[in-house]
């Protein structure tokens, strides 16, 4: 893909009456960006500034404190940098949000006059100084974007070179070139939009801050225009069409704060690279038509997943995130591996954690693991498995990832090939799909006792923290959770669903090796004298364990159905001969923990050669079950917001509960592509089509949800191994979860605000200033205000570990499920183009537009 990239960034110094903190010039580096003929944004940020600032100042703040407690160390460490940035962003916020003192200057320098004026700041992760260590440390404090909008009472004529002077006294130079900038008002897939989808879109729309909407009324019915990126000509032309108004939730909060247009090409699917053109806004970045938009999209989301491997070293031949091999040496523990079963529940359930007198408790499961560590405890060598997220355990619900990817490889086999991911499998003959759901069984195929058990989570005894050196040094010892009944069902469950697609696949010996191995654990599982009471010791008590008295029969359907076929034996689903309607009510209950492709085998093997039909009412109610959930999609994606995402209406129940990356367009879009799979219906694969436009860029904030792909994507969110592997780019395939509709409080006091109590026996004043949307109100106050002025589909308040529920990430809740629908989408197998393979990280993540990323 040809990709065109004009940009201004300026490092801008303080000239005549600069503003000076401490006797030091403030100097920023600042980027300018197109709307249209008459509206720019600038974009400044300080991190030059405020680090040499921290070095000048550490020596006083830290003093004669040197001989104080690491604790109090750190905290001074750290409190320097707030009292820093303290002395400069409320000050640059207040200039910032003044239009009188910013002067615009045109070509023949005269003043032109800036007819609207918004700001706005947005926070893009933790502040990170240097000290007397080498390693930069990570402090309690953000670093935030300021950005100016502008809108100026005449139209710029093209080429006009503009001097914008700041109330810093910085001044920028700028010229407006219509046909070469790129208008940041453009929202498509930056990816590439795929030929057969049947609809295709890109909007227009921009949030100026506290100067609300961007106008957009006297561009509709506007002509737009697609023009081919390498000859210039004219090859589509089409109408600009109003999307539904913004809504607004019960307390008046707005989702998009936006006019938005929408550009229709759907008609168009010729391939090729190619910009939008609109007169008044001028030209859009290049995007493309074609098959390697999705599959490059796959390529990223899968090898997000062999960059969170756990077990191996990542080299420099398949990346340029490199990594040692890390965490080979388990332990086999005693902790029960049902995290849900840590949380104490009604007295009447039959297992989980109670005391002596059979009270149910709650658990911590790292002072349990502390606290019962074996001994003498057996040394295992588990290389396999995924990083959980930032940190490094393995969790259970890895398992399901295995399971889709093995599910997706069944529904369209003709999508993946060997060598199609460039991992350390590839060449071997087997999809690198289906490689790459064998990694996520290693660990557990090596650790399987004798007995067939399996226990499913590996953990260590605290979170690891960014201050920790990386793995394998970090130096913490992880234990494997002791097997149980259901455990060992579920590992039953994906190995045998596993087998079923590497014997598709033609992989002999891997198949053979998961079907045995899911047999043994299916003997275990089903085995009732292998049930356990364990006991604990517990914050200085006796605490007892119990395991369900019943196995959980969504799993024993899953491993007896995958067992009937691997062995063509119908005794594997006599366990749940006559219990047709239990399993229907854990359907209608649990279901929505599922994935979308729970169940998918049932559809799969239908016509095949089965030892034991399952009851046609089970199938036939799943069936029904996810048609109407996708119907409700389509109707959410159509009707509920001015871009077109799979989200609840904002006057839904449901609508608020965005954390954890719940609303994950290609998350929620598996629901689609089962539909499409089990219809056949075009409606589903269109739904589908364009939940992968918004997850690249069709989206409000104008970025892809995934770093590494596209042109602005996330460049900062909370992963351990990214903050300390020396690469100055974050590594690539990652999903963070970004909206939680709400307003996180460190938010409030971090970045939008400056909340920090005193701290008098560690010399700290404290600070108390709200910045935006405006400055002057207390804490309470400035919440509300904030919750009035931040745009729901805008609030990525990317604070890393102070905000987990925005700045982190799993391989299960985000990045799987992304590769799983992409796979999907795919316009069958092909292998990574060579600029793919030779990518390299940025050397200053400035350099990336998404650090500059609009509001």
């Amino acid at each position: 893909m040809i990709r065109r990239l004009v940009i201004y960034i300026f490092s801008a110094m303080s000239i005549l009456h600069g503003l000076a903190v401490s006797g030091a010039e403030v100097h920023g580096v600042w980027r300018v960006s197109l709307l249209d003929s008459r509206n720019i944004v600038l974009a400044g940020e300080y991190s030059d500034f405020l680090r040499d600032e921290f070095v000048r100042r550490l020596p006083e703040r830290m003093g004669v404190f040197n001989k104080l407690p690491g604790w109090a160390r750190e905290y001074r460490f750290s409190i320097n940098a707030t009292e820093i940035i303290a002395d400069t962003r409320p000050r640059l916020a207040k200039l910032f949000s003044d239009a009188s003192g910013i002067k615009v200057l045109g070509g023949n320098g005269e003043e032109i006059v800036v007819k609207s004026h918004g700001y706005w700041l947005n926070p893009v992760g933790l502040a990170g100084f240097t000290g007397d260590a080498e390693r930069e440390a990570l402090t309690r404090n953000v670093l935030a974007v300021h950005y100016i909008f502008l809108e100026f009472a005449r139209e710029l004529p093209a080429g006009e070179e503009l001097t914008i002077k700041l109330p810093t006294g910085e001044e920028l130079h700028w010229r407006y070139l219509p046909e070469e900038s790129c208008s940041a008002l453009y929202k498509y897939n930056q990816v590439g939009y795929m030929p057969s989808a049947p609809e295709k879109y890109a909007y227009i729309g921009a949030w100026r801050g506290t100067g609300g909407a961007m106008p957009l009324g006297d561009y509709a019915g506007r002509e737009f225009t697609i023009i081919d990126a390498s000859e210039g000509k004219i090859c589509y032309s089409g109408k600009l069409r109003s999307r539904c108004v913004d809504p607004v939730n019960e307390s008046g909060e707005p989702f998009t704060g936006e006019e938005v247009l929408e550009l229709d090409f759907s008609d168009f699917s010729i391939p090729g690279n190619y910009f939008f053109y609109i007169s008044g806004i001028g030209r859009s970045e290049n995007f493309r038509i074609g098959d390697a938009g999705l599959a490059e999209s796959f390529y990223i989301h899968a090898r997000g997943l062999y960059h969170k491997r756990c077990g191996i070293a990542k080299e420099s031949r398949y990346t340029a995130w490199s990594a040692p091999e890390c965490h080979t040496r388990v332990f086999r523990g005693t902790f029960p591996p049902h995290d849900r079963h840590y949380s104490a529940g009604s007295a009447e359930r039959d297992y989980g954690f109670f005391d002596s007198f059979h009270r149910p408790v709650n658990v911590n499961a790292f002072r349990l693991i502390s606290e019962n560590i074996p001994s003498p405890a057996e040394a295992l060598e588990l290389a396999g498995g995924w990083h959980d997220a930032a940190d490094y355990d393995r969790r259970p619900y890895h398992l399901g990832i295995v399971g889709d990817l093995a599910a997706v490889y069944l529904l369209k086999p003709e999508n993946f090939s060997d060598g199609q991911l460039n991992i350390p499998e590839s060449g071997n003959g087997i999809p690198d799909i289906l490689d790459e759901a064998v990694w996520g069984m290693r660990h557990l195929l090596s650790s399987q006792q004798e007995d067939g058990g399996v226990g499913t989570w590996i953990e260590t005894v605290r979170h690891p923290t960014p201050g920790d050196p990386l793995p394998p040094e970090e130096g913490l010892t992880y234990y494997q959770s002791r097997a149980t009944l259901n455990s060992t069902l579920e590992y039953a469950a994906y190995a045998a669903e596993l087998a079923l697609a590497l014997k598709r696949a033609g992989a002999q010996e891997e198949y053979m090796l998961f079907r045995d191995s899911a047999r043994r654990a299916w003997s275990y599982a089903i085995n009732p004298a292998n049930r356990k009471v364990s006991v604990y010791s517990y914050d200085g008590k006796t605490v007892f364990y119990h395991e369900p008295s019943e196995l959980a029969l969504e799993y024993l359907l899953k491993a007896g159905y995958n067992l009937s076929l691997l062995f063509n034996d119908p005794e594997y689903l006599s366990p749940l001969s006559g219990r047709t309607e239990e399993l229907l009510s854990v359907m209608r209950r649990d279901s929505w923990r599922w994935s979308p492709l729970f169940w998918i085998e049932l559809e799969v093997f239908r016509n095949e050669e089965a030892a034991v039909e399952l009851p046609e009412t089970i199938r036939q109610a799943r069936r029904e079950q996810i048609i109407a959930e996708a119907d409700r999609m389509l109707e959410q994606q159509e009707n509920n917001y001015p871009y077109r995402t799979i989200w609840y209406g904002s006057d839904e129940a449901w609508v608020h509960t965005m954390s954890w990356g719940t609303y994950h367009p290609l998350r929620r879009a598996e629901m689609l592509i089962v539909a499409h799979a089990l219809t056949g219906e075009s409606k589903y694969l269109a739904g589908a089509y364009l939940a992968n436009d918004f997850h690249n860029g069709a989206n409000a904030m104008g970025m892809t949800m995934t770093s590494g792909l596209g042109e602005v994507y996330p460049v900062r969110f909370l992963d351990l191994i990214s903050y300390g592997d020396g690469v100055a780019e974050f590594v690539p395939g990652i999903t963070p979860y970004m909206n939680t509709y709400g307003i996180s409080s460190e938010d409030a006091g971090m970045a939008h605000g400056l909340f920090y109590p005193a701290r008098f026996d560690q010399g700290f004043a404290g600070v108390n200033e709200s910045l935006a949307p405006c400055c002057g109100l207390d804490f309470d106050s400035h919440i509300i205000a904030l919750r009035k002025a931040w745009p729901i589909w805008r609030r990525w308040a990317n604070l890393e570990m102070y905000n987990v529920p925005a700045s982190e990430y799993t391989v299960w809740e985000t990045i799987a499920p992304a590769a799983v629908t992409a796979g999907y989408l795919l316009n069958g197998a092909s292998l990574p183009e060579s600029d793919w393979l030779e990518r390299r990280p940025a050397s200053d993540i400035r350099e990336l537009k998404g650090y500059f990323r609009l509001p």
